[in-house]
C-alpha cells in the first residue's frame, strides 16, 4: 500500500498533475478490476495466517514481560537502584523497545532506561499516554497499548503501560515501555516477502497507518483526502476498516508510481492488548526480484562522483548546487548515481527522483533490519565523510530490498551530500535476509551484557565474553567489548586481538569495524552494517552489529553474519 501524508498532499497532488502532462504516467481511466478467485485469496489467507501469529506472539510475549515486571516494582520506592536495574533487565528481555519508563502517579518520570542522547529527564512530565487508575481499572489484568504515537523524544511507535501499585495497594503509577513499531512489523514482513512474494500493511481501527514499508507513510490517515487515492482504493479502505477480515481488490500506482495496476489484498484483525484493534492487510503488489547483475560502478567511482559535487558545492553555493542536485535531468545523473542532500538534524535537502521528500525530516528513518541509516550518514559526515552500507529498495530492480554502499561528504557543519550504489551481488541482496528472530537475540544478548554489568560489573562480564558456556553466549553471535579509545577488552571469535587498539584496522571500505562501533556507542547505541574479517572463514563478511554503552567508557557489542 503507498499513500501520501498529509504534509505532502498538495504537492503530490501537483506531482501527478505534472507528471501526467508530461507522459510520465498514465492517463487512461481506471482499468476495470479483473474478477480473483477464491482459490487465490485462500493462498493469500494462508499466508497472512503465520505472519498473524508471528507479530500476536511478540505482543503476548512484550506485555507478559511489563505486566510481570510491573508486579515486580509493587512496594518498591520510586526511585533508587533497584528501580533502575528492573528497568535495565525489562529492556533487555524486549529487543523492540527505545525506552523502559518508571512513571508516578502524577505523570512524572521518575526513572529511564533508554537511549543516552534521549531528550527525557527524570523530573520530566510525560505528556504522551497519560493514563488513570480508573484506565487501568478498565483494563482489568492487561497492558494497555497505545494507539501510534509520535513521543516527546521524537521517535514514533507503540507504549505498552502497565499499572503499579505502593506497599498498601494503592495506584502508584506505571510501567511504560515504548516500542519500535517499526519493526515489529517490519521483520516478520521481510521474511513473508521473500518466502511468499506478499507484503503488507498495518493500520489502526480508525485509519492510522502504523506501517507500511516506506517509512514515510507512517501516521497518515487513509480517512482523509489524499490525491493520489483512487476511487477503488477508497472504497476497499472503507471496507477494511469496516469489516475484521475478508478480501478484496482495488486499483492503485505500482511502486514505482509510473503506471497503475489491480492489487489483491486479504485482511485480518490483531488485538495486540487493551487498546485499539490492528487491521494486518496483505497484499500481492511486489515486483519479481530480477537478474542479479555485476554493479556497474565501483566504490571509487562512487567516491569521485561525490568528491565532484563536493567541489560543485563549495565553487556554486548552497542554492546553486541544491538546484542542480534536484535537477533529475541535471548534470549530476549518472545511471544509478545521484546526489542527495541532508542538513545534519536529518532534514532532507535533496532527492532528484522524491522531490515531494524536501523539507521533511528522516532523523528516524530506518531500514527493514531497524539501521537508523540517515543517523549513521550523519555521524560519517562529522567524521570527515566516508562510506555507510545499509538496505534500500532498489527501483532498477523491481524495488527488492539491497545492500547499499553509500558515500558522504560534509560541506560545511550545517549540511553535507552523497549518493549511493546497489551491491547487487553480496548476499545479503538477493541470497541472505537479515533474520528477525535472529537480529532480536542479538540485541538482548548485548543488553544482558549491559544489565549484568550493572550487576556484577563490567570485568565479570568480560571474563564471561571469553567464557563460551557463559548464559548470555548463544549459537551465530560474536560479543565483545571495546573502550572509548579501540582497545578490545574481550573477543571470543578473535582472541588473539583481545589487548590491541584497532581503531587503525580498515576493512575494504576503508571503514574502521572499531571506530563506527565506538561512534554509535557513544550516541546512545543501535544497529549498525559492516564488513569485518571472520578469522574462522579467513575472509571478510558482512555483518549486523548491535552497540551499547556499559559505562566507564567501555562498549559492549555483539554481531551476526549475513553470509
Amino acid at each position: 500500500m503507498k499513500n501520501i501524508t498529509l504534509s505532502s498532499i498538495v504537492i503530490i497532488g501537483i506531482l501527478l498533475l505534472f507528471l501526467a502532462a508530461s507522459g510520465c504516467i498514465t492517463t487512461q481511466d481506471d482499468p476495470k478490476l479483473e474478477p480473483v478467485s477464491e482459490e487465490y485469496y485462500a493462498e493469500m489467507d494462508a499466508a497472512l495466517y503465520p505472519y498473524m501469529q508471528s507479530v500476536d506472539e511478540q505482543m503476548k510475549d512484550i506485555t507478559a514481560s511489563v505486566w510481570n515486571a510491573a508486579r515486580e516494582l509493587d512496594g518498591v520506592p520510586k526511585k533508587g537502584q533497584a528501580v533502575n536495574l528492573a528497568l535495565l533487565k525489562l529492556k533487555s528481555e524486549i529487543p523492540l523497545a527505545y525506552d523502559v519508563e518508571r512513571i508516578d502517579e502524577h505523570n512524572i518520570l521518575t526513572a529511564i532506561a533508554g537511549e543516552l542522547n534521549t531528550s527525557l529527564q527524570v523530573g520530566d512530565e510525560i505528556i504522551t499516554n497519560q493514563y488513570t487508575e480508573e484506565d487501568f481499572r478498565a483494563a482489568g489484568s492487561q497492558c494497555i497499548v497505545s494507539t501510534h504515537t509520535e513521543f516527546q523524544t521524537g521517535n514514533q511507535g507503540i507504549k505498552v503501560s502497565a499499572p503499579i501499585y505502593d506497599a498498601e495497594g494503592n495506584f502508584d503509577g506505571t510501567l511504560q515501555v515504548i516500542l519500535d513499531g517499526t519493526y515489529l512489523f517490519s521483520g516478520p514482513a521481510e521474511e513473508l516477502r521473500t518466502t511468499y512474494g506478499y507484503t503488507v500493511w498495518v493500520a489502526q481501527e480508525n485509519g492510522v497507518v502504523i506501517y507500511d514499508e516506506d517509512a514515510y507513510e507512517i501516521g497518515s490517515n487513509l480517512l482523509e483526502p489524499n490525491a493520489a487515492y483512487t476511487p477503488s482504493f477508497m472504497a476497499a479502505a472503507n471496507d477494511i476498516l469496516e469489516n475484521e477480515s475478508g478480501h478484496t481488490s482495488y486499483i492503485f500506482y505500482t511502486i514505482d508510481w509510473h503506471k497503475i495496476s489491480q492489487t489483491n489484498a486479504v485482511w485480518s484483525t490483531l488485538v495486540p492488548g487493551y487498546g485499539p484493534t490492528w487491521r494486518v492487510i496483505l497484499i500481492d503488489n511486489v515486483p519479481p526480484r530480477h537478474e542479479l547483475i555485476e554493479p556497474s560502478v565501483t566504490p571509487e567511482e562512487l567516491k569521485a562522483f561525490v568528491m565532484n559535487a563536493y567541489v560543485y558545492a563549495q565553487t556554486k553555493g548552497k542554492t546553486a548546487a541544491l538546484a542542480a542536485f534536484n535537477d533529475p535531468n541535471g548534470e549530476f545523473i549518472d545511471g544509478e548515481l545521484y546526489i542527495f542532500a541532508f542538513e545534519t538534524d536529518g532534514t532532507i535537502l535533496g532527492l532528484p527522483y522524491q522531490p515531494v521528500l524536501i523539507g521533511t525530516n528522516s532523523w528516524f528513518a530506518e531500514d527493514p533490519s531497524g539501521v537508523k541509516y540517515v543517523q549513521r550518514m550523519i555521524a560519517r559526515a562529522q567524521q570527515g565523510g566516508g562510506y555507510v552500507l545499509y538496505l534500500a529498495p532498489n527501483p532498477s530492480a523491481g524495488y527488492s530490498t539491497e545492500l547499499k554502499l553509500s558515500y558522504v561528504i560534509p560541506i560545511d557543519n550545517q549540511w553535507f551530500i552523497g549518493a549511493g550504489l546497489y551491491e547487487h551481488t553480496a548476499p545479503i541482496s538477493h541470497t541472505v535476509s537479515v533474520d528477525w528472530q535472529t537480529r532480536n537475540e542479538l540485541i538482548k544478548q548485548v543488553r544482558t551484557m549491559r544489565y549484568l554489568a550493572a550487576v556484577e560489573g563490567i570485568p565479570a562480564v568480560t571474563e564471561m565474553i571469553m567464557d563460551p558456556t557463559s548464559s548470555f553466549q548463544r549459537e551465530g553471535l560474536y560479543p565483545f567489548a571495546i573502550t572509548g579509545n579501540g582497545t578490545i577488552l574481550a573477543f571470543a571469535n578473535n582472541p588473539a586481538i583481545v589487548g590491541t587498539n584497532q581503531l587503525g584496522t580498515l576493512n575494504s571500505y576503508g571503514m574502521s569495524f572499531a571506530r563506527e562501533g565506538i561512534s554509535l556507542g557513544k550516541s546512545g547505541g543501535g544497529l549498525m552494517y559492516t564488513l569485518a574479517w571472520d578469522s574462522g572463514k579467513q575472509k571478510e563478511v558482512f555483518v549486523l552489529d548491535y552497540v551499547e554503552p556499559a559505562g566507564n567508557d567501555t562498549y559492549f557489542a555483539s554481531y551476526m553474519i549475513l553470509e
